[in-house]
Formats: structure tokens, C-alpha cells, sequence
């Protein structure tokens, strides 16, 4: 059995994702890299991309993107400031200033809402007070509460508009029971924040997610390789092992990219999510392989 991975075949550059699944590559695009003001395009799962927010505050205005993405993402709505997959809803925000009251002001964002063509199909306005200076500075306390303020109004729409999955027959997914076992590698929380993000992608695949222990029919493990800074930029390659419980190795799926050097150090935030979106084919192609036989 040839279980070349086909060293050189595609880059991040070229938005290529070399997936090695039972033996044969399945081509995936992915990006890692995020464009100053632009949105890059991957292909996965449904979610929602935060594109870049204008008005003012400026300070506000500039981290208000990453904070909305993670209260959609406590809400387990798949959304990244980073990318974007070519069905996903686009999420467009405008912060206005408004008159101020002794020291504090009343800061609002009106989002629009898009669908994968660009047709607007919603638009909502939230605001809250806080001190001038905090607005100003871009503190984190009122910047995180309009964000769950707006998290709180967006995502009714996001969960109405966005299409179910169809359901599978019982009789195809057999209940098919995954557990994701150890990352290891991962610089900064990478190790937990992969994890989780996997967990969620494959829940909406119709799969169980439990604990190792827990009878698992198949488990999803990964192995991180970061190199050593150079030129300002590391290659990092992602190696998913889906296995049997009884340890045989169904097959792999692997994702490699050169990113800004240190990128990965910290909290891996929607990055980790967008890893997941783009290894979740693959890895549900062989968790399907997986699956216990039919009951007769």
C-alpha cells in the first residue's frame, strides 16, 4: 500500500490543502493567512466571516471583529474574523460614536448581514455606555459587552438563515461514536483549542463525541510540527490520526502552511476553528469508515 504524502504537492500560498485519506489524497484548499482588510477563501463547513470594521472609535472599531467572533463562537456558531468558507454568511459592521453624556458615550455598530451571494437579508443595531476614554483606548470590558450585546441579536438570525444538515439514516451512521484523543505538539493553548474546535465541526456531522473511555468506535488524534522562525515566517504542519479503538489506523489527514512567525504562541482563538473546518471532509470521509457494522 503506497502511503506517499506527495512531498511539495500544493502550498498555503496557493490556498492548497493536501489531505491523505485511506491511502488517497483529497485535494482541500485552506488558507492560514489573513490579508491586512480582506476576507481569504476556504472551503468547509458553514459559519459566518467577520469582515474588518469601519467608523469610530478606531480603537473600538479594531478589536471589535475578534470579540463578536468569540461570543458567536461561545454560541457555537462556527464565525472567524480570519477566513471564510465560500458558502458561509458575511457579517458587516459600522461603529458610530454618539454624543456624549458628562464622561461617558454611547457607542453602537450596525451589522449587515449577507449571504454567500452578497445579497443583505438582515441588518442590526446594538449599543451600550461606557467612559469616553475606554472607548477611545479600545479597553476590553465594553468592547466585550457590545460584543455579547451583539452576539445576542445576531445570533438568532445566523441560526434561523444558516441550512440544517440533512439528517442521516440511523441505518448509515450506525451511531458511530468519536472521541478526539491527544494533540500534541501545539504551541500556545493550540493543544485545547483544536480539540474543542474538532469536537464542535464533527458534532454537526451527525457523529457522538465522547470521552476515550467512553466505548469510542473511533478516535481523532493530532500531531503539530512547528519549524523555527525564519525570515519572519514558520511552517507549521497539522497530522490528523483517525484510528479504531482497538488501535488500527483507519487514515490520515494532513494540513501544512507558512505563517508570520510567533502567530501561534498565544491563544489560537478562530484560527483553530478554521484548522477543523478545513481537515472536517477528510476526517469525517474516514470517520464513516469507521463506523461499527449494521446491526442485523
Amino acid at each position: 500500500m503506497d502511503r506517499r504524502r506527495g512531498s511539495g504537492a500544493g502550498s498555503w500560498a496557493a490556498g492548497l490543502l493536501a489531505l491523505l485519506a485511506a491511502c488517497q489524497p483529497l485535494p482541500h484548499p485552506f488558507a492560514y493567512d489573513r490579508p491586512p482588510r480582506s476576507l481569504t477563501e476556504i472551503r468547509g463547513g458553514a459559519g459566518v466571516a467577520v469582515a474588518p470594521l469601519g467608523g469610530h472609535p478606531t480603537a473600538t472599531a479594531r478589536k471589535l471583529g475578534a470579540a463578536v467572533t468569540d461570543a458567536l463562537l461561545k454560541r457555537e456558531i462556527l464565525a472567524s474574523e480570519r477566513t471564510t468558507n465560500l458558502d458561509s454568511y458575511r457579517l458587516y459592521g459600522e461603529v458610530q460614536e454618539g454624543a456624549a453624556k458628562g464622561t461617558d458615550a454611547t457607542v453602537s455598530v450596525v451589522w449587515r448581514l449577507q449571504n454567500a451571494k452578497g445579497r443583505q437579508i438582515a441588518e442590526r443595531r446594538v449599543q451600550t455606555d461606557a467612559p469616553i476614554d475606554d472607548w477611545l483606548s479600545g479597553k476590553p470590558p465594553p468592547i466585550e459587552r457590545l460584543a455579547a450585546l451583539s452576539a445576542e441579536a445576531l445570533a438568532p438570525l445566523i441560526e434561523d438563515k444558516t441550512p440544517a444538515a440533512a439528517p442521516v439514516p440511523a441505518s448509515e451512521t450506525n451511531h458511530v461514536r468519536v472521541a478526539v484523543d491527544k494533540i500534541s505538539g501545539a504551541p500556545g493553548d493550540g493543544a485545547t483549542s483544536l480539540a474543542a474546535a474538532v469536537a464542535a465541526v464533527l458534532t454537526h456531522q451527525n457523529v457522538e463525541i465522547v470521552k476515550k473511555d467512553e466505548h469510542a468506535d473511533v478516535l481523532v488524534s493530532g500531531e503539530i510540527a512547528v519549524s523555527p522562525p525564519q525570515e519572519g515566517k514558520q511552517h507549521v504542519k497539522v497530522l490528523w490520526r483517525v484510528r479504531r479503538a482497538d488501535g488500527t489506523e483507519i487514515g490520515t489527514v494532513g494540513q501544512e502552511n507558512d505563517i508570520p512567525k510567533g502567530m501561534l504562541d498565544g491563544p489560537w482563538g478562530d484560527v483553530a476553528y478554521s484548522v477543523a473546518i478545513a481537515a472536517g471532509d477528510g476526517l469525517m470521509q474516514l470517520v464513516a469508515r469507521g463506523a461499527p457494522a449494521p446491526k442485523s
